[in-house]
């Protein structure tokens, strides 16, 4: 690496807020190549204040003349260098207003400036995986100035989205596919002759833990596909890396461990070792640049064997932050005619340039809004706990009465609970990285020994694992506990990680009891029910957000609590019986002190009206079913919970259709789970023969749903109080409906 100049490094630390003194080693000159070096990026990180109040530039000269990567191409290497300080500043700043994915855009800002200055997009492709550290892309592509709109109804992606921009080859908010996507966007430019053919698969070290990368890179060795894997190896694995697990606290990754090997382990290569292992990827003589990348090769070697028995050329490791490394490197890559696919290995530090995230144990990757001079995060006042929290307690609740019971998440530890379930438990804690498809069959493989395995996934990342579940799982029948967070509209992420499909993709499987609370009471309820379930696998799933507390437990849900508070601990309820919560007249069933009463209402049967909720919607009806009532004086609105899909409480059914001349199923999820599970019940029950019953199911509709808070979600979907008080009044003819015109 060269020495930068005394008067490069004072041009940037003069637009930054605080006045620095340069150390002396940042500016003087090497007397060889292979002496300690400073990039311009490792001089300005040393220079920034140890503590806090941090700041930024106050100016961003360089960055201003930026709109799209054309605007790049002018620009030295100096430049690039000042431009990916006040680009990483810029996020910092943006997301501090906003929250969002943070850290990980942090980490790759050198190589994003290094790709779009060597790169031509849109012509070139240049897949991010996973798409959560596009931020300095974004903000590179002409997106600046939309960032104040980042994650938000009507705003902009937090993830990279085709539909969004011409810049955003491929959307990923789930991992492990960019490396498929490259190389089949690298034989379709083949196949019809396109005049160039780059493609740029950006995997992160988690990332790559996924099945799918090593199916396509096997597949792109084969096919000799002309393609550009970038390896950024920043050791995160896992949500947070370094959970306390059966693994102990390193990355929950032997690939992690391989290429942290290839760092630490390998000499570094001269440069006539390295361009002689160039020749056999390039056709030209490399030659010319001896002496360019003498002084750029420090911490490049050579010899990755795995990838280069899967066919790949592999060059690294290569300090992922330094510029005057990456660029020259990668141009060569570019400039190559030869079509055999290459994995550059690339080593960044997440977080990089903001000590506040570098010193997180989870990097800062997903922030709500936060003060930059200190890091700390603006926190909402919340009187009750997370349904994660809530879960992953009582999961410890049970496993401490059976030590049977064992917790898997893939690569979610945080997001799932299993962090503090591993506090607890380390060694019956396992994180297998990011592969649903092995957590699942592993699961399987416990529950055939004896264990009580809890595979704790998103509902949407479960999708990953589904034939796992049919043929490792359900057809054996093995007792596995699937524990599904983050079930119905998951808020900022997007469609990408809504929990809206699972009732209808996991309701057709034979043999799964599938089950939702409505509450946190019925949360610790329902883990003891899973824990004691023996006779085959199970399925929980509940949403994200934080529980009611207990004054709404009481007043809302009609709970008698004992001094007030709710249990400490669950206890298990009866497999496939659902409850009754309201009674016509607003009267709580679980109330020994409810002494309201129904008065007249209802004398009609088809004044009488049924909601029947599946999972958190319950406390939606509840208030819809007190306003109905409120309204009209010969409505009568019985509320209950049917607690669970597989197998339907049918008594339950039978009872509300026989008293009801109207029925109204309502859950969060898509056409094809729970209401048509009620329907399709009824339906062969004879329940709709006559015609005395009027029946309508309140579904997710047939939609994705942008970025937005949960409430908003609801609100599109027509699945809030209000939507829910309209569809009884106008099943029970109590308002007139317009008539749509062809």
């Amino acid at each position: 690496m060269k020495f930068i100049s005394a008067a490069a490094l004072t041009a940037v630390a003069a637009t930054t807020t605080t006045a620095f003194t340069l150390p002396t080693t940042a500016v003087q000159k090497s007397s060889s190549p292979a002496a300690s070096s400073t990039s311009l990026f490792e001089a300005i990180n040393r220079i920034t204040p140890a503590g806090p109040p941090y700041a930024g530039p106050t100016s961003k000269p360089i960055l201003d003349s930026v709109k799209f990567p054309h605007d790049m191409k002018r620009l030295d290497i100096t430049e690039l260098q000042q431009l990916s300080h006040e680009l990483r500043w810029e996020i910092i700043e943006a997301v501090s207003k906003t929250g969002g994915h943070f850290s990980s855009s942090l980490g790759v800002t050198e190589l994003t400036v290094a790709l779009h200055y060597v790169f031509d997009m849109p012509e070139d492709d240049i897949i991010w995986d996973v798409a959560h550290q596009c931020y300095a892309h974004k903000m590179l592509t002409g997106r600046r100035d939309r960032f104040p709109t980042l994650r938000q109804l009507g705003g902009m992606s937090g993830f990279c989205k085709r539909k969004e921009s011409e810049y955003d080859s491929f959307g990923a908010g789930h991992s492990s596919t960019s490396i498929s996507a490259a190389q089949g966007m690298s034989v379709a430019k083949s196949i019809l002759n396109k005049r160039k053919n780059n493609c740029i698969a950006v995997i992160g070290d988690g990332a790559i833990t996924g099945g799918m990368a090593y199916e396509a890179m096997n597949s792109g060795g084969y096919l000799s596909s002309r393609m550009i894997v970038v390896l950024n190896d920043n050791g995160q694995v896992s949500l947070p890396t370094g959970t306390q697990s059966a693994g102990g606290v390193k990355p929950a990754s032997q690939l992690s461990a391989y290429t942290s090997n290839l760092i630490v382990s390998k000499p570094f290569q001269d440069f006539r070792g390295f361009a002689k292992s160039l020749n056999k990827l390039f056709p030209e003589s490399v030659q010319e640049v001896n002496e360019r990348i003498d002084e750029y090769a420090r911490g490049v070697v050579t010899g990755g064997t795995l990838f280069e028995e899967l066919g790949f050329f592999y060059v690294g490791p290569i300090d992922g932050h330094d510029l005057e490394t990456l660029v020259p490197i990668l141009e060569k890559l570019r400039d190559s005619d030869s079509t055999k696919p290459v994995l550059l290995h690339i080593k960044t530090t997440k977080g990089y340039g903001y000590p506040p995230a570098m010193a997180a144990s989870d990097r800062m990757h997903g922030v709500g809004k936060f003060d930059i001079g200190t890091g700390v995060q603006v926190k909402g006042k919340t009187t009750a706990p997370s349904f994660t929290s809530i879960f992953a307690n009582a999961m410890i609740d049970a496993a401490t009465e059976d030590r049977a019971i064992v917790g898997i998440t893939a690569a979610m530890p945080g997001g799932t609970g299993m962090d503090i379930f591993g506090r607890r438990f380390p060694k019956r804690t396992f994180d297998v990285g990011i592969a649903e498809q092995h957590a699942v069959t592993f699961a399987a493989g416990m529950a055939c020994e004896g264990l009580k395995p809890f595979c704790c996934i998103y509902s949407t990342f479960m999708q990953r694992g589904y034939d796992q579940v049919v043929h490792d799982v359900a057809i054996q029948n093995l007792p596995v506990r699937f524990m599904l967070d983050r079930a119905g509209v998951v808020g900022n992420d997007g469609p990408t990680h809504h929990g809206c499909y699972d009732l209808a993709y996991l309701g057709c499987i034979p043999n799964l009891t599938i089950m939702s609370p409505s509450d946190e009471i019925e949360l610790r309820n329902m883990v003891m029910t899973c824990a004691g379930m023996d006779d085959g696998p199970s399925v929980l799933r509940y949403p994200r957000g934080i529980g009611y507390g207990a004054d709404a437990l009481q007043k809302l849900f009609g709970y008698d609590l004992e001094n007030g508070e709710i249990p400490a601990k669950g206890t298990p309820i009866e497999i496939g019986k659902g409850r009754i919560i309201r009674l016509p007249g607003g009267v709580r069933a679980m109330s020994a002190e409810d002494t309201r009463s129904a008065g007249s209402r209802g004398k009609r049967k088809e004044d009488r009206v049924a909601i029947l909720s599946f999972g958190s919607r319950l406390s939606e009806a509840l208030i819809a079913a007190d306003e109905v009532e409120e309204m009209n004086p010969d409505l009568a609105v019985t509320v209950a919970d049917a607690r669970f899909m597989k197998p339907l409480d049918i008594d339950l059914i039978r009872e509300l259709a026989k008293d009801n001349g109207n029925m109204i199923t309502i859950e969060e999820g898509s056409i094809g789970g729970f209401g048509d599970h009620v329907l399709h019940f009824l339906s062969l029950d004879g329940a709709l023969d006559e015609g005395e019953l009027k029946f309508r199911p309140m579904v997710l509709p047939d939609t994705y749903f942008e970025a937005a808070t949960q409430y908003e979600q609801y609100e599109m979907a027509g699945l809030n109080a209000h939507h829910i008080r309209g569809t009884v009044l106008r099943l029970a003819n109590k308002v007139e409906v317009p008539v749509l015109s062809e």
